[in-house]
C-alpha cells in the first residue's frame, strides 16, 4: 500500500461536519459523498467497516477507550453520514479511520468528498 499524504487543512471537519458536546461525550457526524450511489452490498460493507473501526478502537488498548457507542450510519442517494460518540477527539484512532476511508475510496467506491474535504478523491490522492 502506498503511503498517502494528506494536509491538515485537507482533513478539517469544515462546515458539513457537525460536533456537539454533552457532558464529557463528543458526538460528531461526518458526511461522505461518493462518486455514485452505493449498491445495497456496498452500503452493508461501508457500515461493516465503520463498525469494525469502532470495535477495533473500542477493544484495543493501542487506541484508547474513547468511543462510547456503536456508530450510526445513514444513507441518502450518493451520501453517507456516520456519527461517532466519544470522550476524546484526539488520538491514533484518527489515523485508522483515515486509512479505512482511503481504502474504501480506492477499492470499493471513490469518495469524492468527506465533509468539506476532497482528500479521499482518488483523482486528488498523492503517493
Amino acid at each position: 500500500m502506498n503511503n498517502l499524504r494528506y494536509s491538515e487543512a485537507g482533513l478539517q471537519i469544515g462546515q458539513r461536519g457537525q460536533i456537539a458536546k454533552k457532558g464529557n461525550v463528543f458526538t460528531h457526524t461526518h458526511e461522505v459523498r461518493f462518486e455514485r450511489p452505493l449498491t445495497a452490498a456496498e452500503r452493508h460493507l461501508f457500515v461493516a467497516v465503520i463498525n469494525g473501526f469502532y470495535y477495533t478502537v473500542h477493544f484495543s488498548r493501542q487506541f484508547g477507550d474513547g468511543l462510547v457507542a456503536l456508530p450510526i450510519v445513514e444513507f441518502e442517494a450518493d451520501v453517507a453520514r456516520y456519527t461517532l460518540k466519544q470522550t476524546q477527539m484526539n488520538g491514533l484512532w484518527k489515523d485508522l479511520l483515515l486509512t479505512i476511508l482511503a481504502n474504501f475510496s480506492r477499492e470499493v467506491v471513490p469518495i469524492l468528498q468527506h465533509d468539506d474535504s476532497r482528500a479521499f478523491d482518488p483523482a486528488r490522492m498523492t503517493a
